[in-house]
């Protein structure tokens, strides 16, 4: 029996909710004849016996939502949502909230967990029947009819299971809730005391054409490569009443995404945060074994000039969401660039170490390098030789490549030293050629003509090429690399750093004929910062690792990015030319990281006691 991918779904719904409600002394015949057809829930097959564990109510849930349809899995990003997190967002937005007659709604609701846990909430604040609630105060919206069905049974069911009934009406909607003209048709622009939720987190390329023409026709703080949980912030807000509470688990990226710029904008100018719980790099959603980094927010829609922000710190604050030290911060300090939150002692290390002379940006340009979008076809990952040729394995195949058109390519996400660089053997097909000075791609006439032998390799791999970018694209030729970045900006001395490390690793790279991809490249323009060796030991400094640690993205282990975006603005300190030699000269990082020190704080005056 499968449970998932469409297959006797019904079958393992009516299967469970028996076996839940035998264990609870419930008569299963009347509940599930309330919402399966007779010819479903008397079926031979289902009378077998299917024994579970004992289940909780909340195991109910958690298997209803994890055997969710796959295509409505990947249309709405769909994962189980922790008690815990779901017990805090219903605490803090119903038991916190003034408004005496409360009335709550999930827009993604899934299968119910966020409702059933309000249930629960507004019963202990209002005192009211569990069928009256339901029928009244509680609403939810979600794209997958099964889902919506779902919800409505586990709902009743804590009904049935504490008053022996079963309500006659939900306000359990099927439908898209982004879209305006269906949300007015079943709401009637009603407001809510109460919004919770876990939006789904899908980037809207990867939505139906549908969908990304309804995201980009209603919904203001759009832009890019959006996720579809920023329209989704937009919609809880409007959905609030004046003085309502929302509460949602969404990415953390909203911080600092360039997707994600409106919606700073608007948060910064209403206000309306009260609270953010910043899960950073720890797993909330392990368990369902998919990686995201996640923060609850809280917003009352009463404008205030703070918020309280709390990060976890280790795995046991996880769960112990009360117990994080929280830290007030003012929106008017705040850049809708990019979101640094941090506390004040934070921030004078930050502002240290970004108020010296020059910033990396300004000493260096900072370059990405070579995407080709096929980097399989491209690379010749351990090139063995045969005369003038390398030799290609692809597909099972070999195939000869004229040396003459391979360039030395490094990955920077690999390398940890300068040995690894002199060890380095990748090669790249590097279809171009110098003309003055810019590379220019070489016409497919000469192509075939000069380089037959690889020639006769791109054109196998054609198809492959044709389908990047899914075909939408069209290239300079169909062999020419995916994107022109680092064509002609990738060659030269350089320092090369991987997109993500644990600490920094900067690396020296004097190959001048060498170019590089999967990290970043410092092209140093500054003396006496043009002396890789100098700059190296200031990069790979303890400095450039606390600044990281408070400014830079987070990833599972206590990776960090190393991307552009949070090193260009590194300060780097104006150097005395005795400073320089004594740098030269020194190659204890100890040491190193202790006369740095020195140096930001004689230039930013503010490190007292920081560290």
């Amino acid at each position: 029996m499968k449970v998932c991918g469409g297959t006797d779904l019904d079958g393992f719904e009516i299967r469970l909710l028996r076996s839940y409600l035998v264990s609870k002394n419930l008569d299963f015949d009347y509940f599930l004849s309330k919402f399966y057809s007779q010819s479903e829930f008397k079926n031979p097959f289902d009378l077998l016996n299917f024994s579970l564990p004992p289940l909780s109510l909340w195991d109910l849930i958690n298997i209803f939502e994890t055997t969710i349809d796959e295509k409505f899995k990947k249309l709405n990003g769909a994962f189980y949502t922790p008690h815990f997190v779901v017990d805090y967002i219903t605490n803090r937005v119903i038991l916190e909230n003034q408004d005496e007659d409360i009335n709550v709604i999930d827009p993604a609701c899934g299968s119910g967990i966020f409702l059933v846990s309000a249930l629960f909430k507004l019963k202990q604040k209002t005192g009211k029947s569990y069928k009256e609630l339901v029928e009244k105060n509680l609403f939810g919206i979600d794209i997958d009819p099964r889902a919506v069905k779902r919800t409505k049974i586990v709902l009743s069911l804590v009904v049935f299971e504490e008053e022996g009934e079963i309500p006659q009406k939900f306000n359990i909607y099927n439908g898209n809730s982004l879209d305006r003209k269906f949300l007015k048709s079943i709401l009637n622009d009603q407001k809510f005391s109460a919004v919770v939720g876990n939006p789904p987190y899908v980037r809207i390329q990867n939505l139906d054409e549908n969908t990304r023409n309804l995201i980009r026709k209603y919904w203001r703080f759009v832009q890019g490569d959006t996720d579809i949980f920023i329209p989704f912030f937009e919609l809880g807000i409007e959905l609030l009443k004046e003085g309502g509470r929302m509460g949602y688990i969404t990415p953390n990226s909203y911080f600092t995404s360039h997707s994600a710029k409106g919606l700073r904008k608007f948060l910064q100018t209403s206000k309306y945060i009260e609270e953010i719980i910043d899960f950073d790099y720890f797993q909330v959603f392990r368990k369902n074994k998919i990686t995201t980094y996640t923060a609850i927010t809280i917003i009352s829609k009463e404008p205030k000039n703070y918020f309280i922000f709390k990060k976890a710190k280790s795995e046991s604050e996880i769960e112990n969401l009360n117990n994080i030290e929280g830290e007030r911060i003012y929106y008017n300090e705040l850049n809708a660039e990019r979101w640094v939150l941090l506390n004040s002692k934070e921030k004078e290390i930050i502002s240290l170490i970004e108020k010296c002379p020059f910033r990396l940006k300004d000493i260096a340009d900072i370059r990405v390098g070579l995407a080709t979008l096929a980097d399989k076809v491209y690379i010749i990952e351990k090139p063995k030789e045969k005369g003038n040729y390398f030799v290609k394995i692809f597909q099972g195949k070999e195939f000869l490549i004229e040396k003459d058109i391979t360039k030395e390519i490094i990955k920077a996400s690999v390398i940890k030293s300068e040995e690894d660089v002199l060890n380095n053997k990748r090669r790249i097909i590097f279809p171009y050629k110098l003309i003055g000075w810019k590379y220019t791609l070489i016409d497919e006439k000469e192509l075939k003509e000069k380089f037959p032998k690889t020639y006769e390799y791109l054109l196998f791999c054609k198809e492959i090429l044709l389908k990047r970018d899914r075909g939408k694209k069209e290239y300079e030729s169909w062999y020419a690399f995916g994107r022109t970045q680092g064509i002609n900006t990738t060659f030269g001395k350089k320092l090369l750093t991987p997109p993500m490390a644990l600490q920094p690793t900067f690396v020296i790279c004097e190959k001048e004929d060498s170019t590089f991809y999967s990290g970043y490249g410092i092209f140093p323009k500054l003396k006496p910062f043009t002396d890789l060796y100098l700059l190296k030991k200031i990069l790979n400094s303890d400095i450039m690792r606390i600044y990281i640690e408070l400014t830079s993205k987070s990833y599972q282990g206590g990776w960090k990015s190393y991307s552009k975006t949070f090193i260009q603005n590194f300060g780097i300190p104006k150097l005395s030319n005795e400073q320089i030699e004594f740098l030269k000269k020194e190659n204890s990082q100890k040491i190193i990281n202790e006369f740095l020190w020195e140096v930001y704080y004689e230039q930013g005056k503010t490190l007292s006691r920081l560290l």
